[in-house]
């Protein structure tokens, strides 16, 4: 017989498994069983240390890392009961209990074989993350011209919070994180809302905030967000998850995360229940109500107009870009000066876009006024469709918004980012047109008798109350439902007159003012 190998150093007890010289009894049920422990409890006890603690590539690499070790460590270990099965007769054993441990080390290979098959899948995407792939695309800062805005654009990824605190240490006058951003990482923006909540800012949302970005927006002193942009929720997804609604703890992650941040239980129950590769856009009124939102925003509060134009001749040449302006500078030149002269005003004063637009909107304004007496018949008809439809528009989302469109005040509003892209494409074709057709020819003179007829009997439509809101700046700013709904009766007066007397009647309602 031959006489038993001797093992030493700190490899014996692997060497001696290998070689099958424990007992089957041994190899298969303490030395197997606990080896194949191993893995699972590693990554019970390293990702989640790891995936709180460090960038995604990191718990990435270690998911792969650990399932390689399982790996290896379950061949290691099948392999010794193998070699111990085949000396199990010769130590006085059965075969027939080396023949089953053989069986069921041929079943678990098989089991084996078909979990690193389903695993192919998130492997990858672990392989990809480990590599450095990041969920979006680079991020962005930009200080907006005004110094009290910093524009965040681009993916949550790894980093984007230290960049983020790095800026802000150079520009500590910024009170207001603007986010431009489809998501990433909700480790980032977990660590974003930190950097946000600490420093006491303001958050704004330009474009779209959707996914891990609502945790750093939700962190915002005061919130808001342009009247067009969308905040979009969804359930949370760790690298991997095979579940498009995420794995428990990642709904639970999500819980916790918006939890934190106030949100109602109903509210976080959609959330959650919200597919990963889909997004819920909550209209603005629901995210108002749910206090996601704070205020409402009319638009152009940071200043992305004096940032795009540091110069006035910049300034001027953006403007001629539009055809419009590029008209009325050719046209009008000194009505385009002082639009310019308006806006460089306030860009100088380092004022946020609204304020901006609604002095070059209020020299336009009092530029139409001049304008629409001599317009073509076709041009005064087709303003009373784009004001009514502009009107309408704004009262869906505004009944403010709606009045400051029709009595401007000079309220900082956005319309181009307030209204539907093809009412703003409208009203600037209009300008266009309005523009290039003036002709002081079409001018007409109206007789006193004529003018309060048409004046009277678009008015006659319109109750006492109704007409009051156009003479009294404090009644439509007390009642700016009531206000806007004057505008549609009167808006609605003129659009009764017959077609074939509507155009003359605009002239002399427009002549009159």
């Amino acid at each position: 017989m031959e006489a038993p190998q001797t093992y030493s150093g700190p490899f014996a007890f692997f060497k001696r498994h290998f070689n099958g010289d424990y007992s089957l009894g041994r190899s298969y049920w303490i030395n197997t069983f606990l080896i194949s422990m191993v893995a699972p409890l590693l990554g019970i006890l390293m990702l989640p240390w790891l995936g709180e603690n460090f960038p995604a590539r990191y718990s990435s690499a270690g998911v792969l890392l650990i399932t390689a070790l399982g790996i290896v460590a379950w061949t290691w270990a099948v392999s010794g009961t193998w070699a111990s099965a085949n000396k199990h007769v010769a130590r006085g054993g059965k075969q027939g209990w080396a023949n089953a441990a053989k069986v069921m080390i041929v079943l678990g290979a098989f089991r084996m074989l078909g979990e690193i098959g389903t695993m192919t899948g998130p492997l990858g995407e672990h392989w990809k993350v480990a590599l450095g792939w990041q969920l979006g695309p680079d991020v962005s800062f930009q200080v907006r011209a005004d110094g009290k805005s910093l524009l965040v654009k681009g993916g949550i990824n790894d980093g984007t919070a230290e960049a983020l605190s790095k800026v802000l240490d150079i520009a500590p006058s910024v009170t207001t994180v603007v986010l431009s951003s489809t998501g990433g990482w909700v480790r980032q923006g977990n660590m974003i809302a930190k950097v946000i909540s600490d420093r006491q800012l303001n958050t704004y949302v330009e474009q779209e905030c959707t996914s891990a970005c609502t945790i750093a927006f939700l962190a915002g002193k005061e919130r808001s967000a342009e009247p067009n942009a969308r905040i979009g929720f969804h359930s949370f997804k760790s690298i991997g998850a095979s579940d498009k609604l995420g794995e428990p703890s990642d709904i639970e992650t999500a819980r916790n995360a918006y939890r934190q941040a106030g949100l109602s239980p109903s509210f976080i129950t959609k959330v959650v229940g919200t597919p990963s590769e889909k997004v819920w856009y909550p209209s603005h009124d629901e995210l108002l109500a749910e206090g996601v939102l704070t205020r409402q925003s009319f638009g152009g509060e940071t200043a992305t107009v004096a940032t795009a134009a540091p110069t006035r001749e910049k300034l001027a040449a953006e403007f001629k870009k539009i055809p419009a302006y590029d008209a009325l500078s050719l046209k009008y030149p000194g009505e385009f000066e002082q639009i310019i002269d308006k806006a460089w005003a306030k860009i100088e004063a380092r004022k946020s876009d609204g304020e901006v637009m609604a002095a070059g909107r209020e020299q336009v304004g009092q530029l139409m006024g001049r304008l629409l007496p001599i317009a073509s018949d076709a041009s005064l008809l087709d303003f009373n469709r784009l004001i009514h439809d502009q009107a309408e528009a704004l009262s869906r989302k505004s009944a403010a918004a709606c009045v400051e469109l029709i009595f401007p005040t000079g309220t900082s509003m956005n319309t181009a980012a307030i209204l539907p892209p093809d009412l703003v494409a409208r009203e600037l074709a209009f300008m266009n047109d309005l523009i290039r057709g003036s002709d002081a020819r079409n001018a007409k003179k109206f007789s006193k008798q004529e003018t309060e007829q048409v004046v009277m009997k678009v008015l006659g439509s319109l109750t006492p109350d109704q007409v009051q809101m156009f003479v009294s700046e404090e009644k439509r700013a007390a009642a700016p439902a009531a206000a806007c709904a004057a505008v549609f009766a009167y808006l609605g007066a003129l659009n009764a007159i017959p077609e074939r007397d509507r155009a003359r009647s605009l002239r002399v309602i427009y002549a009159a003012n």
